[in-house]
């Protein structure tokens, strides 16, 4: 597959990663996720808002990301919801430890692990699509086009 004029701006000719473009990505998805998901937990005491306004912010990140490369390579988005993904269990295992997150955590009962398997799954989807459609957007074209 070949890359646009303006994703190769980005890849040079080794097909690097354009790790400038994941990093703001990331950077926007983060901030969504502190105004969105922040503030739905405060508001309605429950950790899956955390979830859903997180899944909103990376979608939109990664629509940034998709569309800077102009490429709807779902590999961006992937590495994007990975790095994320574990920023964000960083988070909550330190809010854990230093006792800055109540045990369990709002919303959960005891014991419920399905939030850690499911909303990983939730936010990698997120991070996949969002990349795709800001590929399309951005005027790439999938491999099924050529």
């Amino acid at each position: 597959m070949k890359a646009s004029g303006r994703a190769r701006q980005f890849a040079d000719a080794a097909g690097k990663t354009p790790m400038r473009q994941v990093w703001i990505a990331l950077i926007l998805s983060l901030a969504g996720s502190a105004v969105v998901g922040g503030g739905l937990v405060l508001a309605l005491d429950n950790i899956w808002w955390l979830v859903g306004g997180s899944a909103v912010s990376l979608v939109g990140g990664a629509i940034y990301l998709g569309r800077s490369i102009a490429e709807p390579e779902p590999l961006y988005g992937t590495l994007l919801a990975a790095i994320y993904v574990t920023l964000v269990i960083v988070v909550v295992f330190a809010g854990t430890i230093f006792a800055v997150f109540p045990d369990p955590l709002p919303g959960l009962d005891m014991g419920d692990s399905t939030f850690f398997f499911v909303s990983p799954l939730i936010l990698l989807v997120s991070g996949v699509l969002g990349s795709v459609v800001g590929g399309r957007l951005g005027g790439g074209r999938s491999n099924s086009d050529e």
